[in-house]
């Protein structure tokens, strides 16, 4: 070890600093200095006690679960009919649905939820729109061959205001 290795490598010295923290006491208020000693007897008397400070709890974790008893439906779709903006139904249904996935979908179709006036979305098999508040879907689609299925799932204990 050559010296300047010797002396890179020795001790230096480093001061070690505390803080303590200073001790709270409870507050007791002071009178003012025009106030009589009797006054200030009274004035402590007439003063609320401080909040007590409620033990510590554990908080115990709620366990959820989430519900399987849900309701589907698959409708199936003829696609060798030409539609624009046709309702599959699902507010005659009187349900509003949670999820929908299209299962099968033999040629092009799109659809809309919710209102004839949103955005179209190309279907595709197994897409699934799980998003929303499915009131209804409107489909649009060209006169080709084959059919198209589309599941929607609801809560049927999911509470809603009528």
């Amino acid at each position: 070890m050559t010296e300047e290795e010797r002396l890179l490598q020795r001790a230096i010295r480093t001061p070690i600093v505390t803080y303590e923290k200073p001790v709270e006491e409870p507050f007791k208020p002071e009178p003012p200095t025009f106030f009589s000693t009797k006054n200030a007897q009274q004035l402590e008397e007439l003063m609320p006690p401080p909040p007590e400070i409620p033990a510590r709890v554990p908080i115990t974790p709620t366990l959820t679960q989430e519900v399987k008893d849900r309701g589907y439906r698959n409708i199936e779709i003829d696609l060798s009919t030409a539609r624009t903006n046709e309702a599959l139904g699902i507010r005659r249904l009187g349900i509003v649905a949670d999820t929908m996935t299209v299962i099968k979908a033999d040629s092009a179709f799109t659809y809309r939820i919710n209102s004839a006036s949103n955005d179209e979305t190309p279907a595709e098999k197994g897409f699934t729109e799980d998003q929303f508040e499915i009131e209804e879907v409107y489909i649009t689609n060209s006169a080709l061959t084959g059919k198209a299925i589309i599941r929607v799932n609801w809560n049927p204990r999911l509470i809603r205001p009528t």
